[in-house]
C-alpha cells in the first residue's frame, strides 16, 4: 500500500508516513508553487477539442510588477500529446525584488485528458530562495492524493487548520487548477472559463480558487490580440499552512490582496485559454501581471 506524508491533526505537524485507504502503486513526485499571488499569475487555462486533445505546444512569458516595478518573471510551456498534457513553469524574481531577496523555481504538472476533463497525475515543484528552499511532490489518482513528499515539512506554528484525509480527496494541483476546457464535456457547446470553483491542494495547503464573470473586453495590442474574458479571482484558504502578518488575514479570502481581476484569451488553433493579465490591490498599491510573449504550434 502506498504511503503519504501528511499532517497529524492532534499535533498539527507532518508525520513521516501515513497510509491512505485508496492509495495505488507509484512513486511520489515533487510539487508546488510559492505564494498565492505568484500562483494566480502563472496558473494556465487550457482546453482541447471535443473528443481528443489536439497535439500542440503553447509557450508564454509573463512579467509581474508591484507599484510599477518589475519583481518577477515566469515562462510557461503547455504541451498536449496523444491525450496527455504537461505544463512546465519556470519562475524567478527580478528587478527591484532582488534587493530584498532572490528566488527561482520550477513547477511541473502532468496528467490525462479524458472526455473534456483534465485529470492530473503528478505535480512537481523545486523552489530555491534566499529565505526558503522547498521540494514538494504529489502523485494523484482520480482526484485523490495517493502519495506526497515535502522537504522540509511545514512549521506547526503556521498551520491554523490541520490537513485531514478528506482534504486530499476531489482536488487538483495548482498548475492544473485553471486548465479549463473551452468546449464542454458534450463536445458541442462552449464552456466559459469563469463562474466555477476549483478545489486545490498544493502539498502545504488546501484552498479553493473561485472565478466569477465580470464581462468581456478587447485586447488591441500586445502578444495577444482578440476578445478577453474577465473574471474576478478569489482564493479561499481551507486548511494547512497559512502564512501572513496576522491570523485573521491568513484565513480570509485573498489574504492581503484586495479585489483580484484575471483576464483570459483563447488561442484559436487549439481552443486553449491563457491568462493575459492580472491585477490586484495590495493596500494602496497594485500588483500586476501581464503576458509579454506568446507562440503556439500544433497539428491544426
Amino acid at each position: 500500500m502506498e504511503t503519504i506524508m501528511g499532517f497529524c491533526p492532534a499535533t498539527k505537524s507532518f508525520l513521516p508516513e501515513r497510509r491512505l485507504p485508496w492509495a495505488k502503486a507509484g512513486a511520489a513526485v515533487r510539487a508546488l508553487l510559492t505564494r498565492a499571488t505568484i500562483r494566480a499569475v502563472i496558473l494556465y487555462a487550457s482546453s482541447t477539442g471535443p473528443s481528443a486533445a489536439e497535439d500542440g505546444d503553447i509557450r508564454a512569458a509573463y512579467e509581474v510588477a508591484f507599484a510599477g516595478l518589475t519583481i518577477a518573471q515566469a515562462d510557461v510551456l503547455a504541451a498536449v500529446r496523444g491525450g496527455a498534457y504537461k505544463v512546465r513553469v519556470n519562475y524567478r524574481t527580478s528587478g527591484a525584488a532582488r534587493l530584498m531577496g532572490s528566488a527561482t523555481g520550477e513547477a511541473v504538472s502532468s496528467g490525462a485528458y479524458k472526455r473534456g476533463r483534465l485529470i492530473p497525475a503528478t505535480f512537481d515543484l523545486a523552489h530555491q530562495g534566499s529565505q526558503r528552499v522547498q521540494k514538494i511532490g504529489l502523485t494523484m489518482s482520480d482526484g485523490k492524493v495517493s502519495a506526497m513528499s515535502i522537504d522540509p515539512p511545514a512549521k506547526s506554528e503556521n498551520i491554523n487548520v490541520p490537513v485531514t484525509l478528506e482534504h486530499l480527496k476531489n482536488i487538483t494541483d495548482p498548475l492544473s487548477a485553471l486548465l479549463l476546457p473551452a468546449v464542454a464535456q458534450d463536445g458541442k457547446s462552449e464552456a466559459g472559463v469563469c463562474d466555477r470553483t476549483v478545489p486545490v491542494f498544493d502539498g502545504r495547503r488546501r484552498f479553493d480558487v473561485s472565478l466569477k464573470s465580470k464581462g468581456t473586453r478587447m485586447a488591441n495590442k500586445g502578444p495577444y490580440v482578440g476578445p478577453l474574458t474577465v473574471c474576478e479571482l478569489r482564493i479561499t484558504p481551507i486548511a494547512g499552512e497559512m502564512r501572513s502578518e496576522s491570523s485573521s488575514q491568513a484565513k480570509r479570502p485573498n489574504g492581503a490582496l484586495g479585489d483580484v481581476e484575471l483576464a483570459f484569451g483563447v488561442v484559436d488553433a487549439q481552443r486553449i485559454y491563457i491568462p493575459v493579465s492580472l491585477s490586484a490591490k495590495v493596500g494602496y498599491m497594485t500588483l500586476e501581471a501581464r503576458l509579454t510573449q506568446l507562440s503556439s504550434s500544433g497539428s491544426r
